[in-house]
């Protein structure tokens, strides 16, 4: 009895010493813009010279690539022009091959170095493969970065200035060589949109369970929620919009915000189309203002100069919906004109059903 009496208490010192250290554990890092650049690890250099340490006085843009990644492909002659524009600023770009899918680091080596030699001098700045997974792991997933081509800038004191894809750093870069970047002001709207990220999939998913349950209450509560706390966020307001064609209150609540949120966007083409088309074509909306849709259609399609055939494609519904037939269906004809292969016939078949209904009316 005694010498089970000695197992318990063992067990329960040991359950103790289990549970504080689980309490002290740190929490998850995070990595922002202003926060130290975490060291460089990665498993080969490719081409270029290798980076191990970031030198005070220079500028470096890390960016995230993998060989299957169209985009990053895409992207390397710009990486490129980049490195020769400012490869006696002391820039150096080093694009690290990650998240490959070889099953072996051999084979993650062989495939990105006898990609890395396909490309020549248009892949001519510094290239690496990462270390199994270091570089993600202590890059990519503490800075919530989930795709890839991503890019981080490492200013001239060893700290990230700034955080996103490559494709957007050029003015940003120019002013962290020249020395006259606001890196607080970019953090700031690089952390309002962190948290945007986090509160939108949230309330997303949130919305998805009440839309399923028809619990309008609770829909117009979280979509409520969402833009209090993000009310300048564009993606927040036509989130809000779309909810109330549904679930608001009243018709007038909707007419108003909707001409609220147009007003505040009222530069933005694809803004402008969006609330229209939803506000014409969502079958589950209970509340139509055409007058106010084919305001914000005609107005996308004036900032769009009359060459966008998904505007025009929405700007002709607004048109077919109060009535118009003969200059919806011109504008439709408009429309089909201008249409890449992916949505022309889509398009096309818009017209048919007008031309068809308008032949038997």
């Amino acid at each position: 009895m005694k010498h089970l009496t000695s197992i318990v208490a063992a067990a329960a010192i040991a359950i103790t010493g289990t549970a504080l250290a689980q309490q002290k554990k740190a929490p998850a890092k995070t990595l922002k813009v202003g926060d130290n650049a975490p060291a460089i690890k990665v498993g080969t250099w490719v081409k270029g010279k290798p980076v191990t340490k970031f030198e005070d006085g220079n500028v470096y843009v890390m960016e995230f690539w993998a060989t299957w990644c169209g985009p990053c492909i895409r992207g390397i002659p710009h990486l490129t022009e980049l490195q020769k524009e400012y490869k006696n600023k002391g820039v150096t770009v080093v694009g690290t091959a990650i998240w490959q899918r070889e099953d072996t680091q051999a084979g993650r080596q062989s495939k990105v170095t006898g990609f890395v030699e396909g490309q020549g001098d248009k892949m001519n700045y510094t290239v690496a493969v990462d270390d199994d997974s270091s570089m993600s792991d202590s890059w990519m997933r503490p800075a919530g970065r989930n795709g890839i081509p991503s890019a981080f800038i490492v200013g001239k004191t060893g700290k990230i200035e700034w955080i996103g894809h490559p494709g957007q750093m050029d003015s940003a870069l120019g002013q962290i060589v020249a020395g006259n970047y606001d890196m607080e002001k970019f953090a700031a709207a690089e952390s309002q949109a962190r948290a945007w990220t986090t509160d939108s999939r949230r309330a997303n998913t949130a919305l998805r369970s009440a839309t399923r349950e028809g619990d309008a209450t609770k829909v117009m509560t979280i979509v409520n929620d969402l833009t209090q706390k993000h009310g300048n966020n564009p993606q927040a307001q036509q989130m809000k919009y779309r909810a109330m064609l549904q679930f608001a209150p009243s018709q007038g609540s909707v007419f108003a915000y909707g001409s609220a949120i147009a007003k505040k966007n009222w530069n933005d083409a694809q803004f402008l189309n969006s609330i229209s088309w939803w506000t014409v074509d969502d079958s589950n909306a209970k509340y139509r203002n055409y007058e106010q849709a084919t305001e914000w259609a005609a107005r996308a399609d004036e900032l769009t100069h009359h060459k966008d055939a998904q505007v025009i494609d929405t700007y002709a519904r607004c048109l077919w919906e109060q009535g118009h037939i003969d200059k919806a269906i011109a504008l439709q004809r408009e429309a089909v004109d201008l249409a890449d292969p992916q949505m022309k016939s889509t398009i096309e078949k818009t017209l048919k059903d007008y031309l068809a209904e308008a032949s038997q009316g």
